[in-house]
């Protein structure tokens, strides 16, 4: 009996016999890897209707960036009721007076600051939008990434969301004395335009969204894609706003009978009821190296926090095709964790205990002669007590994004 013949006698003798579940031929294996070849294949194909989806995309983030560029330009977000006096990102001008930069804004530094940010928002919002755009054409010619468009939009739309938000704050504020804008003008083209575009932007996310959706999170591809990717990466974006927000705002504050107290990372605010004027007093004011010290440990803890949730939410992007990035991205998750939990654990201690305890004699300081506590004394190593003090929304921001970055590591763990 020749080889050939005997392979074959033997091949038909296997056929007859009862096989477990876990035996495999050669023939099938040959039949699992055309199987593997043919869902390859499938995800280079769009689902129907994809293509359309990614067309009224690419329309909606091209708006939205034409838009975001117009209101980028000097053109007025506010408009004097009487007069035609108009006031822009840039400077104000009209009215029969001279034209005024931001950057000359001196008598209210904050008011100065508001526009400044929203000039830069705008210009961010319009650099991200032109490169959502441009990677929406790519992701339809078959050439873009898909978690690189969606990084691109969502950047795009927040930009927009926080630029427009900071004119509408300052529409309200106080100007150190100066009245309300509100109270004299309202919001115009720069303002609207902005809006549109944000609007236009969140749309074009859900859309994308619906498109990865669709061709990415199928049966067969659910071993190497998860939808889980998409929501750790937004939780981390979440994070890192709350953080960046957070650190600029009140960590301690009071209300006293004259004025209220309002102590941030870099400066406290003593805000006089009676003249509607704060005062703003930085950190060297307090004279006391101990409280400097703590608050420059805050600072820079939270600073490392943001600059390992942007590691953790570059790996996020990367892990949606990319599953050995998983790991990664949740580990850069945990040490943004750690950085987080020292910053805010600084500020409790802060709170639950005197700090430079040097006696103040009647006199030295009005503050402390009222029975303010917590605001500079102009003493050297002068006391400092904030235990009366409640707890400010950017701690609460600053706790709220350290549990967010858990859960978003944990899940990323356990969903993978």
């Amino acid at each position: 009996m020749s080889p050939e013949e005997e392979k074959e006698k033997v091949a038909a003798m296997e056929a007859t016999l009862p096989r477990p579940s876990w035996y495999s031929t050669d023939s099938d294996d040959g039949e699992e890897e055309l199987v593997d070849a043919a869902e390859i294949n499938e995800m280079k194909v769009k689902p129907p209707g994809s293509t359309g989806i990614l067309i009224v995309y690419i329309i909606l983030i091209g708006i939205g960036w034409v838009f975001n560029l117009a209101s980028s330009c000097p053109i007025p977000w506010m408009k004097a009721k009487h007069g035609g006096r108009t006031y822009g990102v840039w400077r104000a001008k009209g009215a029969g007076l001279p034209d005024l930069k931001v950057n000359n804004i001196h008598d209210c530094s904050n008011e100065m600051q508001y526009w400044q940010a929203g000039a830069a928002f705008s210009v961010f919002a319009t650099c991200f939008s032109f490169g959502a755009l441009i990677s929406g054409i790519l992701l339809i010619c078959g050439k873009g990434h898909i978690g690189v468009s969606i990084g691109l939009a969502f950047y795009s739309m927040s930009f927009s969301l926080v630029s427009w938000s900071l004119i509408a704050a300052l529409l309200h504020y106080h100007r150190c004395g100066k009245g309300t804008y509100n109270s004299f003008a309202r919001l115009d083209a720069g303002f609207a335009l902005t809006v549109v575009a944000w609007v236009l932007e969140l749309v074009a996310c859900l859309l994308l969204l619906i498109y990865f959706s669709c061709r990415y999170t199928k049966s067969v591809h659910s071993a190497k894609y998860s939808p889980m990717r998409i929501v750790y990466v937004i939780l981390i974006f979440i994070v890192i706003v709350f953080w960046c927000v957070g650190c600029a705002y009140t960590m301690y504050e009071k209300d006293f009978p004259l004025v209220k107290s309002k102590i941030t990372i870099w400066h406290t605010e003593v805000y006089d009821k009676a003249s509607k004027m704060s005062t703003f007093l930085g950190r060297k004011w307090y004279m006391c190296s101990t409280y400097t010290r703590r608050m420059k440990v805050v600072a820079a803890f939270n600073i490392m926090s943001n600059i390992w949730a942007f590691f953790a939410l570059m790996c996020g992007f990367a892990s949606i095709q990319n599953r050995k990035m998983i790991s990664k991205a949740s580990l850069f998750g945990f040490i943004a964790f750690f950085f987080s939990f020292v910053s805010w654990l600084v500020i409790v201690i802060n709170k639950s205990r005197i700090l430079c305890n040097t006696e103040i004699l009647e006199g030295q300081s009005l503050w402390y002669d009222l029975g303010y506590n917590g605001i500079p004394t102009g003493v050297e190593d002068g006391l400092i007590n904030v235990k009366n003090y409640k707890l400010g929304e950017g701690f609460i921001l600053i706790v709220t994004g350290w549990a967010l970055v858990l859960v978003a590591s944990i899940l990323n763990c356990i969903f993978k």
